[in-house]
């Protein structure tokens, strides 16, 4: 193919982002290859900067993408060309900070047709992530038409992650306590869902047992011995946030409970035969979506593929007080 793309690379050698034009790759026989027209950035992005060996090649990262099908492999059914659709990817693949990429069909579905590319961008990587912490990971009914009383609570709740996972808690009849500490941030997660929404420096004070259920989507680390207190006995944790320190288990042994890790880019990655689910839960969101039941949780954009636009959403991600997602598009 003799079409060339641009992409913004991160370089592992220089510790930097950088400009690249590149030959368009051709697809697998599993790959949709996609023009990129918006992409969102993860916390993500940042942590896999330290995670590439230093003497990788440079690759763009960027995982959320909206695009168009532009050609497919052979095995690939189910989309056509020029079809919109949206994915998150795989952490072992080149990104979407980028014209044109390739992902595998199977955890990428048809785009709502009631977003605009940005806002559609924004969602499936946290959309996907929460989705399977509620409903694979914390045992909840997805999209239940009874009440569940399984207490839940998000740490958390207006980022992402959080800001998707409290609106399919409340379309699933589960009651969730959000934590946030600005007023902004407080009426955003009542916005998106929220029964109650406390201050993250209110867990010290809760009772003890509080929470059946807790999704933390923000430094276990720092929140791993309250969760270990608020849990009730025979509850769950999951967290979407990797651990730096040791932690101990034995308080949730006491109380015969769990703790368990929710990692988007395990099905793909690891090629799990459940990996189409994926693409199915993307498929569903997409409907709620399209029916008014999902809001889109992007609150911010930045335009242009440059390494300036990427480094500048990243600062501001950095800062710590965003609400929503950081939209790109090109």
């Amino acid at each position: 193919m003799s079409e060339r793309m641009q992409a913004v690379m991160w370089n592992p050698a220089k510790g930097g982002y950088e400009a690249a034009e590149a030959p368009v790759p051709e697809p697998g026989p599993r790959d949709l290859l996609i023009r990129v027209k918006a992409s969102a950035l993860n916390p993500v992005d940042a942590k896999m900067r330290g995670r590439i060996p230093a003497d990788a090649p440079p690759r763009p990262l960027g995982f959320d993408a909206c695009g168009e099908v532009l050609s497919k492999g052979g095995e690939v059914a189910g989309f056509a060309h020029g079809e919109r659709v949206w994915y998150a990817g795989a952490a072992d693949r080149p990104g979407s900070f980028a014209t044109h990429q390739l992902v595998d069909h199977r955890i990428a579905a048809k785009a709502p047709a009631s977003l605009d590319s940005a806002d559609a961008a924004a969602l499936p990587l946290t959309a996907i992530t929460a989705w399977e912490a509620l409903f694979d990971r914390l045992g909840y009914a997805a999209l239940s038409e009874t009440p569940q009383p399984q207490r839940l609570l998000v740490i958390n709740g207006a980022g992402g992650v959080g800001s998707v996972a409290l609106q399919l808690a409340r379309l699933s009849g589960i009651r969730a306590t959000a934590t946030a500490s600005r007023a902004e941030s407080r009426d955003w997660c009542t916005r998106m869902g929220a029964a109650d929404v406390v201050d993250h420096a209110a867990l010290e004070e809760m009772a003890e047992s509080g929470f059946d259920r807790i999704l933390c989507a923000h430094d276990t680390d720092r929140y791993f011995p309250l969760m270990a207190r608020l849990v009730a006995p025979q509850g769950r944790i999951v967290s979407i946030v990797g651990t730096q320190e040791k932690h101990d288990l034995a308080p949730l042994f006491q109380k015969s409970a769990s703790f368990g890790w929710e990692y988007m880019f395990t099905r793909p990655v690891r090629q799990t035969p459940d990996m189409t689910r994926q693409g199915d839960i993307l498929a569903q969101v997409a409907r709620l979506c399209d029916a008014g039941k999902i809001l889109p949780t992007r609150t911010e954009t930045f335009r242009g593929l440059s390494v300036e636009t990427i480094e500048a959403a990243q600062a501001r991600l950095a800062e710590g007080r965003q609400i929503g997602k950081i939209a790109f598009v090109w």
